[in-house]
């Protein structure tokens, strides 16, 4: 290889690295967001169940809005999961490559406004074990992602401080127009109401959310109950409760479809 021939291959290696790092580099979204892929939140990957109520799932396909597929593997998944997840991640942008976090359980502990005693270190660590065993397969625009939703992770049990990795091919699930930016305070502020926070989060990919069926609701945020009646009444307290932390200006319903207007936001965009 002549010494011109070696330059040109250099260089090669190295726009192919830096397309590489480009490639799985996550979004940018602001401080007061969490991005989340919209496969997430328009379907019932997490329920909105109460973690007494999970059951393991095997190569489940759980209910998602039209062209999108989701099928799991594991045990079920709830907002308790979603809102760990999207911490974990957010932290993931502090490094170039967006898909490796540290902290110390307590600093996590903190920035969810949970307590920081030894039970809930456990359950944080339940937590991250539950995402780490789990089997996910999302197929949204011709794409299918398959894998656990932690890749690894390492934690110093004299300290508490973890090291995580997530699965770098998770980047191909926020895609343009596929993922959105979760008001932060909004969904802490519903911490203890999943059926609210899920409600939040499908709502929150649509600007001018469309009428929809309450029989939808039901299957998208995944609830246990049964009874169609006794699901509509769940279903307003929740949407009351997104009107009271001023996301939803107000809601209507008809018969069995619920209209809901939200607050419009200064910023064009769902992404800041």
């Amino acid at each position: 290889m002549t010494e011109l021939e070696g330059l040109v291959a250099g260089l090669g290696e190295k726009v192919s690295a830096r397309q590489l790092a480009a490639d799985i580099q996550l979004p940018i979204w602001s401080d007061q967001k969490r991005g989340t892929p919209n496969s997430f939140l328009r379907s019932a990957l997490f329920s909105a169940i109460h973690s007494k109520d999970r059951v393991y799932l095997e190569g489940v396909k759980v209910a998602s809005q039209d062209g999108i597929t989701v099928v799991y593997t594991g045990q079920q998944l709830n907002q308790e999961d979603l809102t760990l997840w999207d911490q974990l991640v957010h932290l993931t942008k502090e490094h170039p490559l967006g898909h490796v976090c540290t902290f110390t359980a307590h600093s996590l502990l903190k920035s969810l406004d949970m307590n920081t005693g030894g039970q809930e270190h456990r359950r944080l660590y339940k937590g991250i074990t539950r995402l780490t065993a789990c089997a996910v397969e999302i197929t949204h625009d011709r794409k299918t992602y398959f894998g656990p939703l932690i890749k690894s992770g390492i934690k110093e049990e004299l300290t508490s401080h973890y090291t995580i990795e997530l699965n770098r091919e998770l980047i191909r699930l926020y895609g343009e127009s596929q993922w959105t930016g979760l008001d932060w305070k909004q969904r802490k502020e519903l911490r203890r109401k999943p059926l609210a926070q899920s409600l939040h989060a499908y709502y929150s990919t649509h600007r001018n959310p469309f009428p929809v069926k309450f029989s939808t609701l039901q299957r998208l945020t995944g609830s246990r109950n049964e009874q169609a009646a006794g699901f509509k009444r769940h279903c307003c307290t929740a949407l009351d409760e997104l009107v009271n932390i001023a996301f939803l200006d107000s809601y209507s319903i008809e018969g069995d479809v619920v209209t809901v207007v939200r607050r419009q936001r200064p910023s064009p965009s769902t992404h800041d």
